[in-house]
């Protein structure tokens, strides 16, 4: 490579010192040859070159959808999925209202059934069947 810039300079400086009609000719001879060289290299385009190192071509349409925004407030804590919270909560250990007496997910302050003292118990209807076979055994 470096003999070619030297003929090149070599013959520039010869013609620096002559005429500018030998310029022009010697010009004409650089394009003539870069032409012939540049059409019998294949041109290929930054995508050509790419399909190629990857052996695939690019598809013609593409079916990528933007992501979701991102949430970049708050604690970091991961969000989860409305099938994650159905299944926490059927894992949810049930209590005892204190106003229906049943075991459920809510308490005596977020009952729907209005707030009745006396409502019997599980405990207290067990009672009265056990007082019932007792007294029917006999």
């Amino acid at each position: 490579m470096s003999n070619v810039w030297s003929e090149i300079y070599k013959t520039v400086g010869l013609l620096d010192s002559g005429e500018l009609k030998n310029m022009k000719e010697f010009s004409k001879l650089l394009k003539q040859f870069r032409e012939t060289v540049v059409g019998a290299v294949e041109k290929k385009s930054k995508n050509k070159e790419i399909e190629d190192l990857l052996g695939c071509k690019a598809p013609q349409e593409i079916d990528i959808l933007p992501p979701h925004k991102a949430k970049n407030k708050g604690s970091g804590k991961r969000q989860m999925s409305s099938k994650e919270k159905a299944v926490r909560k059927t894992e949810k250990r049930k209590r005892r209202c204190g106003n229906c007496k049943r075991w459920v997910n809510h308490n005596s302050r977020t009952c729907n059934l209005p707030f009745v003292e006396d409502l019997p118990s599980d405990d207290d209807e067990r009672e009265t069947d056990d007082e019932e076979e007792e007294s029917s055994d006999a």
